[in-house]
């Protein structure tokens, strides 16, 4: 593949509640970058207030953030501003992408099938018990890798729940909860990738099932027969929510698969994860993309915009 780009900063860290993690998906993209033949440069943000320097000369930014400042717009906005090309969404779309409360509204607007549900705005003090039928899922809006995301079955855990989400976001996203099945299905450069099902040991992916090795979760390809015409629409809805949000170069979209077949999109994520146990590079290779190549296909298409 031509190399547009040669010297590339590679963003990672900062003071996201997910920076570790970022850490890790940015060390990954800088030995892919490298081993594509760029000159990859790892730029860890500060800790206190998300600064950064970028090296003189670069050509272009892989943006490796998780959590706010990296998914929500405010980076992408930076770099616009310094004239620097980056990678993924703009900021538009970026902020449209990470608040959960905005990307439903988005997805409902063009025909991408969503869990009912409703926000608890911040300002209220009375939410003893769901405006929906148990069980529900209570999540902050604005956060990630499922940190203060809880499953709620019974009224009296319900409040905690709330609580505990708004330790993060001052509103409060209640969904139903689909039982059954969990699918992700990756997009990279207009190129829908293989679904992937979702299988934790425990009840739920959480971010222990996600990010910790040792076989919390089980990884399996959606191949078989009988899964193909759930396949086609999910595949179908997570273009709709990939163009709904006006997305670019990447993106994962997550997806419950309800008992009876029917697919509803939880949220898409501009900034998927790239570490040893991460969605993407697993489809990626399923697909025949090496991790070096995918690497490659990303910083190849990024803008400044």
């Amino acid at each position: 593949m031509p190399q547009n780009y040669k010297k590339i900063a590679v963003l990672m860290g900062g003071k996201s509640s997910e920076a570790d993690i970022s850490l890790r998906t940015g060390a990954a993209i800088v030995k892919g970058l490298s081993e594509a033949g760029y000159e990859a440069i790892p730029v860890e943000l500060s800790k206190e207030d998300n600064s950064f320097t970028l090296p003189q000369g670069t050509d272009a930014v892989y943006i490796a953030l998780h959590g706010a400042f990296g998914e929500g717009g405010a980076v992408q906005k930076q770099l616009t501003e310094m004239g620097i090309p980056y990678t993924g969404c703009n900021e538009a779309a970026s902020k449209i992408g990470f608040d959960k409360i905005l990307s439903r509204k988005a997805f409902a607007n063009n025909g991408v099938t969503i869990p009912n549900g409703y926000v608890i705005e911040a300002t209220e003090a009375n939410y003893s018990e769901p405006k929906i039928p148990l069980p529900v899922v209570v999540k902050p809006p604005r956060e990630g890798s499922s940190v203060g995301v809880s499953i709620v079955k019974t009224i009296e855990e319900f409040e905690p729940a709330v609580e505990l989400a708004r330790q993060y976001n001052p509103e409060v996203l209640v969904e139903e909860y689909i039982p059954d099945r969990e699918w992700s299905i990756p997009i990279v450069c207009g190129r829908v990738l293989p679904a992937v099902e979702i299988k934790p040991k425990d009840e739920w992916y959480d971010w222990k099932a996600k990010y910790q090795s040792g076989g919390t979760t089980e990884y399996v390809f959606v191949e078989a027969p009988e899964d193909l015409p759930i396949l086609e629409e999910a595949s179908k809805q997570a273009l709709l929510a990939f163009n709904a949000i006006n997305a670019r170069t990447l993106s994962r979209v997550d997806f419950r698969i309800s008992p009876e077949g029917k697919p509803y999109c939880l949220e898409i994520n501009t900034i998927p994860g790239c570490t040893e146990t991460s969605l993407l590079p697993k489809a990626a290779a399923r697909a025949g993309i090496s991790f070096k190549e995918l690497c490659s296909m990303v910083i190849e298409e990024a803008k400044c915009d």
